[in-house]
């Protein structure tokens, strides 16, 4: 048994469901077999709603509302008074001014006459409804805006581009497949020359690099970065070579020293690895 409270919060709901269909052209015969479409009522369920004597939920009221593509609040009876909303309906637009357009979603109201003389106008352009100022000479067919809602999208998440530099194409690989799994952009280069080339043109977000390529060690690669236009990138130097004598271990050390950068011997553990780097970054 529901309280008075609820009774009364429930006609009012009810009332402005209804008045939601007629603006949507639903007619009263057809109103309750709509509503238990959107609600999956049975019908004798969905005609208490729509007389108010069944209480109404949160999640229902936003159910119909999203059905319709008008705000919950409306049904709420949140919304503030605004002059011809209730004669209008919400349509998926552009809003334009000057070149720049935004999606949006305008309540549009009837066609304008010579004597109205509204602060924004919509026309349709094909199958697009579009959104500008009023200047004082409206296009054919254009119709008084009541309302305008601007969702603004979120901003995406940039993943931070990690070059991987080694001569091993399946280490390397392996490596770059590990960090996208991970939440990095991963770019392969196979020796230092690529990575020099692909520095001078992609900044990026840290460096994983062997340590010798032939003859030649990275250091003069690390310089680079050094100097470079983001010092601070955080570099990291692979190497298995220091067991075999190929590395000079005073080479790896002088370099750490000088330009920071963090050691791993091969093969890496790569979780560990990651790890080192998403601190480095200020990820973790």
């Amino acid at each position: 048994m529901t309280n008075d409270a609820t009774s009364i919060d429930s006609l009012a709901v009810a009332e402005r469901v209804r008045a939601l269909m007629n603006r949507h052209g639903i007619a009263k015969r057809q109103q309750t077999t709509e509503l238990c479409r959107i609600l999956e009522l049975s019908f004798s369920q969905g005609h208490r709603k729509l007389r108010g004597s069944s209480p109404w939920t949160l999640a229902q009221i936003r159910k119909v509302a999203e059905a319709f593509d008008e705000p919950a609040a409306q049904l709420f009876g949140m919304l503030p008074a605004i002059p011809g909303l209730a004669d209008a309906s919400a349509h998926d637009a552009l809003l334009c001014v000057g070149s720049a357009e935004w999606p949006c979603v305008a309540w549009i109201g009837s066609p304008l006459n010579a004597h109205q003389h509204p602060e924004f106008v919509a026309h349709l352009q094909g199958s697009q409804w579009r959104v500008m100022r009023y200047e004082g000479m409206p296009l054919p067919d254009a119709c008084e805006v009541v309302k305008i809602e601007i969702h603004p999208q979120r901003a995406e998440i940039r993943r931070p581009i990690v070059a991987v530099v080694d001569s091993d194409r399946a280490a390397a690989e392996a490596l770059r497949d590990y960090l996208e799994q991970s939440g990095f952009s991963a770019v392969v280069l196979d020796g230092l020359p690529a990575f020099e080339g692909a520095m001078r043109t992609q900044p990026f977000d840290a460096v994983v690099t062997d340590w010798l390529f032939g003859e030649v060690t990275a250091a003069t690669a690390i310089e680079a970065i050094r100097r470079s236009p983001k010092p601070e990138t955080p570099v990291f130097l692979l190497t298995g070579e220091l067991l075999t004598g190929k590395a000079s271990e005073s080479d790896i050390s002088d370099v750490i020293r000088r330009l920071d950068v963090s050691c791993y011997e091969k093969p890496a553990r790569l979780a560990i690895l990651v790890a080192d780097l998403s601190k480095r970054l200020g990820l973790a």
